[in-house]
């Protein structure tokens, strides 16, 4: 390039960035403009996270909670019951002799998060085994049936209503280890009904 086409490149140049000059100005006007926008939409996106974690620790189920329900355990603040415990082997039936903790769990849900909705879960085991043909589909409608009839239970015995519940299966998609589902003892762990607690008010 030329000694003059640099001249007129730098003279150019020197009269954008001139202070004071309106392209100068414009262009660090819109340039802070964004700064603020963004840092008000990092603001937003922090006060939002920070109230979602509260919401989720407000309706996280403690031990203490579950004191004295037969079987219960906390599982990532949602209240586990077995499904071995609540049903047979490879049946969606509520075992009568179990009904009395369920009555337990509706008189928490009633009372403690009266205003929450509930979400209930049904998970099963890997058996049959996932390499045979429909195997998924089987226990993903097995686990849904279980958390239909947990819920019936709730509904038609202590009145909860279907509004405030959501159903949901997972079959064989959240065991509670990746590691578990080998051994009989293993897949009983992973046979289970959880009954979560929704940031939503009911």
């Amino acid at each position: 390039m030329s000694s003059f086409r640099l001249r007129m490149l730098a003279a150019v140049l020197s009269v954008l960035f001139l202070p004071g000059c309106g392209s100068y100005e414009r262009l660090k006007g819109e340039l802070d403009r964004a700064e603020r926008a963004n840092e008000q939409l990092i603001d937003q996106y922090n006060r939002l996270q920070q109230r979602r974690d509260a919401q989720r620790a407000a309706v996280a189920i403690s031990p203490g909670d579950i004191a004295g329900i037969e079987g219960a355990e906390v599982e990532d603040g949602g209240l586990s019951l077995g499904a071995g415990f609540l049903f047979n082997s490879d049946e969606a039936g509520l075992k009568s002799e179990q009904l009395p903790v369920l009555d337990e769990v509706a008189k928490m849900l009633k009372t403690k998060y009266s205003g929450q909705k509930i979400i209930v879960e049904g998970h099963t085991d890997n058996e049959p085994l996932e390499q045979v043909a429909g195997a998924s589909e089987y226990n993903l409608k097995l686990g849904f049936e279980r958390a239909t009839n947990v819920f019936k239970y709730l509904n038609l015995k202590h009145g909860i209503p279907q509004e405030r519940v959501a159903i949901f299966s997972y079959g064989t998609s959240k065991p509670l280890s990746p590691e578990t589902g080998h051994s009989p003892a293993e897949r009983k762990k992973n046979r289970r009904v959880v009954f979560r607690l929704s940031a939503h008010h009911y």
